[in-house]
Protein backbone atom coordinates (compact mmCIF):
# COMPACT_ATOMS: atom_id res chain seq x y z
CA UNK A 1 0.00 0.00 0.00
CA UNK A 2 3.08 2.33 0.43
CA UNK A 3 4.41 1.59 -2.55
CA UNK A 4 1.39 2.46 -4.36
CA UNK A 5 0.56 6.11 -2.40
CA UNK A 6 3.99 7.08 -3.61
CA UNK A 7 3.59 5.72 -7.19
CA UNK A 8 0.44 7.98 -6.73
CA UNK A 9 1.97 10.76 -5.31
CA UNK A 10 4.56 11.20 -8.04
CA UNK A 11 2.30 10.28 -10.60
CA UNK A 12 -0.03 13.14 -9.43
CA UNK A 13 2.62 15.66 -9.39
CA UNK A 14 4.54 14.80 -12.88
CA UNK A 15 0.53 15.60 -14.54
CA UNK A 16 0.59 18.76 -12.58
CA UNK A 17 3.52 19.19 -14.15
CA UNK A 18 2.71 18.57 -17.52
CA UNK A 19 -0.38 20.58 -17.02
CA UNK A 20 1.76 23.79 -15.83
CA UNK A 21 4.23 23.93 -18.80
CA UNK A 22 1.89 24.79 -21.22
CA UNK A 23 1.10 28.52 -22.24
CA UNK A 24 -2.61 29.69 -21.54
CA UNK A 25 -3.85 31.92 -24.58
CA UNK A 26 -5.87 34.75 -24.09
CA UNK A 27 -8.87 34.57 -26.12
CA UNK A 28 -8.96 37.42 -28.81
CA UNK A 29 -10.31 40.59 -27.53
CA UNK A 30 -14.27 40.89 -29.01
CA UNK A 31 -14.61 43.19 -31.96
CA UNK A 32 -17.65 46.12 -31.44
CA UNK A 33 -18.95 47.48 -35.02
CA UNK A 34 -21.42 50.07 -34.92
CA UNK A 35 -24.49 48.84 -36.80
CA UNK A 36 -27.25 51.25 -37.88
CA UNK A 37 -31.19 49.43 -36.77
CA UNK A 38 -32.47 47.49 -39.73
CA UNK A 39 -36.09 47.27 -40.61
CA UNK A 40 -37.48 44.32 -38.95
CA UNK A 41 -41.06 43.00 -39.29
CA UNK A 42 -43.65 43.18 -36.53
CA UNK A 43 -44.64 39.62 -35.57
CA UNK A 44 -48.29 38.94 -37.75
CA UNK A 45 -51.50 38.79 -35.65
CA UNK A 46 -52.40 34.90 -36.77
CA UNK A 47 -56.42 34.64 -37.93
CA UNK A 48 -57.46 31.96 -35.39
CA UNK A 49 -58.58 28.38 -37.28
CA UNK A 50 -62.44 27.76 -36.79
CA UNK A 51 -62.13 24.83 -34.11
CA UNK A 52 -66.33 23.73 -34.55
CA UNK A 53 -65.64 23.26 -38.10
CA UNK A 54 -63.64 20.36 -39.38
CA UNK A 55 -59.46 21.07 -40.54
CA UNK A 56 -60.31 20.60 -43.91
CA UNK A 57 -63.42 22.93 -44.27
CA UNK A 58 -63.69 25.80 -46.86
CA UNK A 59 -63.13 28.53 -44.26
CA UNK A 60 -60.46 26.95 -42.14
CA UNK A 61 -58.62 25.70 -45.31
CA UNK A 62 -59.11 29.99 -46.28
CA UNK A 63 -57.78 30.76 -42.61
CA UNK A 64 -54.63 28.38 -42.57
CA UNK A 65 -53.48 29.48 -46.40
CA UNK A 66 -54.15 33.41 -45.24
CA UNK A 67 -51.92 32.28 -42.07
CA UNK A 68 -49.34 30.82 -44.38
CA UNK A 69 -48.85 33.89 -46.16
CA UNK A 70 -48.29 36.11 -43.11
CA UNK A 71 -45.96 33.75 -42.25
CA UNK A 72 -43.58 33.90 -45.54
CA UNK A 73 -43.97 37.50 -45.46
CA UNK A 74 -42.61 37.44 -42.03
CA UNK A 75 -40.06 35.04 -42.55
CA UNK A 76 -39.31 37.01 -46.02
CA UNK A 77 -38.63 40.57 -43.36
CA UNK A 78 -36.52 38.73 -41.24
CA UNK A 79 -34.02 37.25 -43.59
CA UNK A 80 -33.79 40.74 -44.67
CA UNK A 81 -33.04 42.48 -41.78
CA UNK A 82 -30.18 39.19 -41.21
CA UNK A 83 -29.00 40.28 -44.41
CA UNK A 84 -29.04 44.02 -43.51
CA UNK A 85 -27.05 43.31 -40.57
CA UNK A 86 -24.67 40.60 -42.19
CA UNK A 87 -23.65 43.57 -44.79
CA UNK A 88 -22.73 46.28 -42.04
CA UNK A 89 -20.71 42.93 -40.39
CA UNK A 90 -18.83 42.54 -43.79
CA UNK A 91 -18.48 46.60 -44.20
CA UNK A 92 -16.81 46.67 -40.76
CA UNK A 93 -13.81 44.31 -41.72
CA UNK A 94 -13.25 45.36 -45.37
CA UNK A 95 -12.02 48.90 -43.49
Amino acid sequence: MRHASVLLIVLIALGSLGCSARQVQAPPAPEFVRMEECPCPERPELPAVNGSLPLDHQVNVETILERDDAYRAYAQGLEAAVRCYRSQVEASHDH
